[in-house]
């Protein structure tokens, strides 16, 4: 994962530089609910290490360009705004955790199943708040 995410890192910024990093946020949950599917259906190892190799390129979406999204919206605060950023993920982190993990002792693949569910609400969401977005 991580060799794909430093590759991807500054392609995934160039793009992000033409079609702006709204679009690329929405890109980057279309790709997380493609892996969470992949995931969720993969029967073989070499197809989890695709899927491993893909999740690098969606961590580069979202690790840089959430980041910067954020510094986006705040041009006076970026430094607040970072780190309320962080707070609020850090803090959501654990009940998804939790939540991912019963998923899994139910079944492994309803984890996945519903991180993809998650995803499509999140585009679903983002496209709402920000409507400029399409």
């Amino acid at each position: 994962m991580l060799p794909a995410c430093v590759l991807a890192a500054p392609l995934v910024g160039r793009l992000s530089d033409r079609i702006g990093r709204p679009r690329m946020i929405v890109l980057g949950y279309l790709i997380y609910f493609l892996l969470s599917l992949g995931f969720a259906l993969a029967y073989s190892p070499w197809q989890v290490v695709v899927l491993f190799v893909a999740y690098g390129v969606f961590y580069a979406i979202d690790e840089a360009q959430s980041k910067a999204f954020v510094a986006d919206l705040e041009l006076e605060r970026r430094a607040t705004a970072m780190g309320l950023y962080n707070f609020v993920t850090g803090i959501l982190y654990l009940p998804a955790s939790v939540v991912a993990g019963a998923l899994w002792l139910l079944h492994p693949s309803s984890a996945f199943y519903a991180a993809a569910g998650l995803s499509l609400a999140a585009i679903a969401v983002f496209m709402v708040l920000r409507p400029g977005v399409h």
